[in-house]
């Protein structure tokens, strides 16, 4: 295509869908600015926007595009590359598939027509590395390292860790945002505090915590909300399977996640060290591409060493069999690597729970409804509280399955101090009952009475033994809360129960959350104080293809007198000699070649090539503008 006037005309044809898929991975300058098929083509063919899209593509693709531009046989292009490196029929078809969707630029099949874009010849005779001749002899680097079948043996058994650790880290980054959210900032991207927090929790550094919460995203384990990032759909059952399977779906969720461009490089040296020979390979494979590549590659190494896959940058059994054969391939080998799960723990006089090694992922979840993680790995440590406790038995859990469960689970028994918080925690357990009172339930225990509705409040207290309500009557430590005193068994609050119910637990009472009939419910999940909700992201691309399309709707002579008047502005900026097709009065169309020098007032003025006269036309005449024949 020689100018913006072709380029417009070809996208101003395109669906919206096909118009999304073409711009996904061009650079739009000013894109808000971008109102029709004319600008959007202007956009395109801005400098910047092309060597962008040059960037992209690989080694194939820019030898493909310079065929283009001589209407090259791809057979002929295959033929000429072969000696500087293995290229496929397939690989050539994949080039040209790129190509074509990014500039709209391939030759013809079956004829010797070329479609190209002028501006990208340009670009590309600008950059001498990007010329057909250089781009077919320079010859890719050669591989001068291999690893032999000890060296991969030692790199699998010093990657295991790393296999078993990057499960650990991720489960404790899903459990600590179930119980506290973490907060986003407005802008995209974790608040410090909370990158920390969550850092501290998993027992990584703070730059690991982006690529792990990413992979969970990914992964269905983790999601964003309107508290901040929580527990995904998949979480439950994610914690709850074997760590290879945990594995697999966490590291083949990151996998997809990966840039096109990555994944190539990493196609073709799968088996080779992640480390400087692929920066080495990827800068010539993609020659135009330094502006992305370092970086884009840094961050993909410090993620594969993170999941295991490189020991020494140097790809391990697992990171080739996830790369050739897939990810059920790879798990398959993690399997082999994991340490074998243990079912019995060490309880000790301390409250403290000692697992010698990676304990089932059924009892681990079990233990941790009513024991804290102190530390995290190949050998944990747990402690039991009285806290924990009572969530259990809020979770319905009862003091006999408990008990039943740390029998079985401990190969030292229980000690008397397990037992005995165990038996005075379950006598305690639901001394205080905070319930929601219900509009429509008025007279009742759950419901409003005259007190509740003169107090304003939407909550109440209760216990058994009114001794109980003094302690919380003179506790200034629950002030704040506002608790009144209706009867010997009973407390009003303005607050809402889950808050009631929090400044309780802080203060470590024995409370639980009854339902309207009274019955126990599972406590509530700790909320976070909400920030204002951040401005709702716009898609810019899909606000700009809608914009295009919408520009190119309406009514029909509307739409053509418009297209006709850009197209002729294009023309005038450009330069460019035109076709003119003018109806006449006797119903007849005659046709001028022309190149515009101005439109305004409903009239186009320009030079007649062929009379080499002044012309000037009304606008309302002129039924098609194309682009004159060269």
């Amino acid at each position: 295509m020689a100018s913006a006037l072709e380029l417009a005309g070809a996208l101003r044809e395109l669906s919206a869908d096909e118009l999304r898929v073409r711009l996904r991975e061009r650079q739009i300058a000013r894109a808000a600015q971008v109102k029709d098929a004319f600008d959007l083509a202007d956009s395109l063919l801005e400098h910047a926007s092309i060597r962008d899209a040059l960037s992209r593509l690989d080694r194939v693709a820019l030898l493909t595009l310079q065929a283009a531009r001589t209407a090259a046989d791809p057979a002929g292009l295959l033929e000429a590359i072969a000696p500087a490196f293995s290229v496929s029929v397939a690989d050539v078809e994949r080039a040209a598939e790129h190509v074509r969707v990014l500039f709209l630029a391939l030759p013809v099949e079956g004829t010797d027509r070329t479609v190209t874009l002028d501006a990208v010849a340009l670009v590309l005779d600008d950059d001498t590395t990007l010329s057909a001749l250089e781009l077919a002899t320079t010859t890719p680097p050669v591989v001068l390292e291999a690893v032999d079948s000890v060296d991969r043996e030692a790199q699998d058994a010093t990657s295991s860790e790393r296999l078993y650790a990057v499960v650990v880290e991720t489960a404790e980054i899903v459990r600590a945002v179930t119980t506290s959210p973490a907060r986003e900032l407005a802008k995209g991207g974790l608040a410090l505090p909370e990158t920390r927090r969550l850092a501290e929790s998993a027992r990584v550094d703070v730059d690991d915590v982006a690529p792990l919460l990413s992979a969970a995203s990914a992964a269905g384990l983790v999601e964003p909300g309107p508290d901040g990032w929580g527990p995904g759909p998949e979480a439950d059952a994610w914690l709850l399977a074997t760590w290879a399977e945990r594995w697999a779906r966490l590291v083949g969720s990151w996998l997809d996640t990966l840039p096109r461009e990555v994944r190539v490089v990493l196609d073709q040296r799968a088996d080779t060290s992640w480390g400087e020979p692929l920066r080495t390979f990827s800068d010539w494979f993609f020659p135009a591409g330094h502006a992305w590549v370092p970086d884009r590659l840094a961050a993909f190494e410090r993620a594969a060493e993170l999941f295991g896959l490189t020991t020494g940058s140097r790809p391990t059994s697992v990171a080739i069999a996830l790369l050739r054969d897939g990810v059920d391939a790879a798990e398959a080998i993690v399997a082999t690597l994991m340490p074998t799960a243990i079912d019995s723990v060490y309880l000790q006089h301390d409250l403290t729970v000692v697992a010698p090694g990676p304990l089932a992922p059924d009892l681990d979840a079990r233990l941790r409804t009513i024991a804290e993680v102190e530390s995290a790995g190949l050998a944990a440590t747990y402690r039991i509280s009285e806290a924990g406790i009572q969530r259990a038995l809020s979770e319905g859990e009862t003091e006999k399955g408990l008990r039943e469960f740390l029998g079985a689970l401990s190969s030292t028994g229980i000690p008397q101090p397990v037992d005995y918080l165990l038996t005075e925690t379950a006598a305690r357990h639901g001394r205080y009952r905070v319930s929601t009172l219900e509009a429509d339930r008025p007279g009742r225990a759950g419901g409003l009475d005259q007190e509740a509705l003169r107090f304003g409040a939407v909550s109440q207290l209760r216990a058994d033994d009114p001794a109980f309500l003094d302690t919380v009557e003179v506790d200034q430590a629950l002030s704040p809360l506002g608790l009144r005193r209706v009867g010997p068994l009973r407390m009003l609050c303005r607050f809402d129960a889950e808050t009631v119910y929090w400044g309780l637990v802080d203060e470590r009472y024995p409370v639980i959350v009854e339902g309207v009939d009274q019955e126990a419910l599972r406590a509530p999940r700790r909320r976070r104080s909400r920030r204002p909700a951040p401005a709702a992201t716009t898609d810019q691309l899909g606000d700009l293809v809608a914009r295009v399309v919408s520009s190119s709707s309406g009514s029909e002579s509307d739409t053509d007198r418009a297209w006709i008047a850009r197209q002729l502005d294009a023309a005038v900026k450009g330069r460019l000699t035109v076709l003119v097709t003018v109806a006449m009065p006797d119903g007849s169309t005659s046709e001028l070649q022309m190149e515009p020098t101005g439109v305004g007032g409903g009239r186009v003025r320009g030079r007649d090539r062929r009379s080499d006269i002044e012309r000037t036309l009304p606008l309302s005449s002129i039924v098609a503008v194309a682009a004159a024949p060269r």
